[in-house]
C-alpha cells in the first residue's frame, strides 16, 4: 500500500447504502484488487459458515474452498506478494505475527525431526495464512469492508438460524445435529444431562457456535445502528432476537463470558469509564437470573476444573528444551486426551514461546492499535469508520476472551476477526487526523509484545498452579 495522499470523506461511507458512486478513501485512490476477485474472497468467506457439501450432499467431495480460493489468489497475486514485502511488514506486525505461527507450526516439528507432522502442519496451516493474507489485499476500502461486514453477519445469521429452529424441532435439517452433555448434579448427587445446540462443520460445537453468535450479535447491532438503513434498520431486531436466543440454546458459559467482555468494550469505548463499570456491576447482578446455570462459573470442579487440570499437563510437557518451540503442532491431544480448551495454553505447548507469542501477537498489536484508535488526538476523520471503532473493539476482545476457554489456535474464524482488525487499522490510520501508522515492528513494539507474552505466560501457568485440583 502507498501512503498517498488522502481525501477526507463526508458521507456515510457509500451512502445511499454500499454504493460505490461516493471517492474512495484507502491509502490509494482505488481498491487494489479486482471486483471478481472480491467477489470471489466474499464466497470464500461464505463456504466457512454455509458448506455447500452440508446442504447439497452430491457435492461432498468436491474442493470448492480450495478452488474459491485458488481462483481468488490467482488474481490476487500481485496485491498478496505486496502485503509479505519487508516495507509492508514492517507497519504490519499483525501480518509478520500470522506468518510467524506459520513458522512457529513447522518448527515444533522440525525440532523434533518429525517430516510428516512438518508437511501436514505446513499445509494446514498455510490454507488459514491464505485465508488472512487475501482478506487483507482484498478487503481493501471502506465500501467492500463493509460489504465484508454485511456478508459476514448474513451467512452467520442464516447458519445460526438453521440450527436454532433445528434445535427447537421446527424443522429437522439432517446436516445439523445437537449434543447431550453434562450440566452439574442435582441434589440427589444425580448427574443432570442438558441437550446444547451445535453449529455446522468448524462449528459443531457448542462453545465454537457460541463465539460466533457473540461476533453475529456485534454486526447485527452495528447495522441496527446505520441510519443510512432508515426505517428498515429496525429489522435489524429479527436477526438479534435469532442469535440471543441460540446463545441461550448453546448453553455456553464461554460465550457468556464471550459477550460480558464485547458488550463492557464497547460500552468503555463508546460511553466512557464510568458508564463501563455501571454496566460491569449490573451485568454481574443480573448474570444469575438471567443465564441461571449458564451464567455459574465454577473453577473448583466440573469441566472447569477438568481444564484447568489439561492445561496442567500440557505445561508439565514443556518444562524442557521444549520450551522454546513446543511439543508439536495437533499434538496436544496425545498427551492429554483432550485439547487444552485454552487458545493461548494450545499454542504456548504445541508452538513454543516462539508460536505462542505469535498467536498472542495477532491480538495485541490489533487491542495495541484500535487502543490508540480511541485517542482524542486521534481522532478518526471517515465519519463511519469512527462509528466502527467501538464494535471492531468489541468482536476482538470478545473472540479473544472466548479463545480462553477453546482451543482455535488454527482455524479460519479466529483469523477471519484478526484480520478484520488488520483490515480496519489499515483503512482507520490514514484517515486519523494525524496520518499515521498505529502500530510497526519496531524495537519498542517488539519489546512490549516480549515481556506481554511473557508475562500471560507466567500469569497462565501461576493460575493452573494455584487453581489445579488432583486427587
Amino acid at each position: 500500500m502507498s501512503s498517498a495522499a488522502l481525501t477526507p470523506m463526508s458521507s456515510n461511507w457509500n451512502a445511499p447504502w454500499m454504493r460505490s458512486n461516493a471517492p474512495r478513501v484507502v491509502f490509494g485512490d482505488q481498491p487494489r484488487t479486482s471486483p471478481i476477485a472480491f467477489f470471489l474472497f466474499q464466497l470464500v468467506n461464505a463456504t466457512v459458515f454455509l458448506r455447500p457439501a452440508e446442504i447439497v450432499p452430491e457435492l461432498l467431495g468436491l474442493p470448492i474452498y480450495e478452488g474459491l480460493i485458488g481462483a481468488c489468489l490467482l488474481l490476487s497475486v500481485n496485491v498478496v506478494r505486496n502485503e509479505v514485502t519487508p516495507r509492508q511488514l514492517y507497519h504490519n506486525p499483525i501480518t509478520i505475527c500470522v506468518l510467524g505461527v506459520l513458522v512457529g507450526c513447522t518448527m515444533s516439528h522440525v525440532t523434533h525431526g518429525y517430516l510428516g507432522g512438518v508437511l501436514a502442519s505446513t499445509e494446514l496451516f498455510f490454507k488459514t495464512a491464505l485465508y488472512f493474507l487475501l482478506l487483507i489485499s482484498c478487503v481493501d476500502t471502506p465500501g467492500r469492508f463493509r460489504w465484508f461486514l454485511f456478508g459476514t453477519v448474513f451467512c452467520s445469521v442464516v447458519m445460526i438460524s438453521c440450527c436454532v429452529v433445528d434445535y427447537l424441532e421446527w424443522v429437522d435439517f439432517v446436516f445439523v445435529t445437537h449434543v447431550v452433555d453434562r450440566d452439574g448434579e442435582d441434589l440427589t448427587g444425580a448427574t443432570e444431562l442438558v441437550l446444547r445446540m451445535r453449529g455446522t462443520g468448524i462449528f459443531a460445537d457448542p462453545n465454537d457456535i457460541s463465539l460466533l453468535i457473540v461476533a453475529s450479535t456485534i454486526l447485527c447491532c452495528y447495522f441496527l445502528t446505520d441510519q443510512s438503513f432508515g426505517f428498515l434498520r429496525w429489522l435489524w431486531f429479527i436477526p438479534i432476537g435469532i442469535v440471543i436466543t441460540a446463545l441461550i440454546c448453546t448453553r455456553s458459559r464461554g460465550g457468556i463470558l464471550a459477550g460480558g467482555a464485547a458488550f463492557l468494550t464497547y460500552i468503555l469505548l463508546r460511553f466512557g469509564r464510568g458508564w463501563s463499570v455501571l454496566a460491569g456491576a449490573l451485568a454481574l447482578l443480573a448474570l444469575p437470573v438471567l443465564a441461571g446455570r449458564q451464567g455459574e462459573i465454577d473453577l473448583e470442579g466440573g469441566t472447569g476444573q477438568e481444564r484447568i487440570q489439561m492445561w496442567a499437563e500440557g505445561f508439565d510437557a514443556i518444562k524442557s528444551p521444549d520450551i522454546l518451540f513446543g511439543i508439536g503442532q495437533n499434538t496436544y491431544q496425545d498427551l492429554a486426551g483432550l485439547v487444552a480448551h485454552n487458545s493461548y495454553v494450545h499454542s504456548y505447548v504445541e508452538l513454543g514461546f516462539f508460536g505462542g507469542t505469535f498467536f498472542f501477537g495477532c491480538f495485541f498489536f490489533a487491542a495495541l492499535a484500535l487502543f490508540r484508535v480511541t485517542d482524542p488526538k486521534l481522532e478518526i476523520r471517515h465519519p463511519e469508520l469512527r462509528r466502527f471503532a467501538p464494535y471492531q473493539a468489541a468482536l476482538l476482545a470478545g473472540w479473544g476472551v472466548g479463545l480462553f476457554s477453546l482451543s482455535r489456535c488454527y482455524i479460519v474464524p479466529t483469523y477471519m476477526i484478526i484480520g478484520m482488525a488488520a483490515s480496519f487499522i489499515a483503512l482507520a490510520g490514514p484517515q486519523l487526523t494525524t496520518a499515521c501508522w498505529l502500530v510497526a515492528w519496531n524495537r519498542q513494539h517488539v519489546y512490549k509484545l516480549l515481556m506481554s507474552s511473557a508475562g500471560l505466560l507466567a500469569f497462565l501457568y501461576v493460575f493452573v498452579k494455584v487453581f489445579a485440583r488432583f486427587g
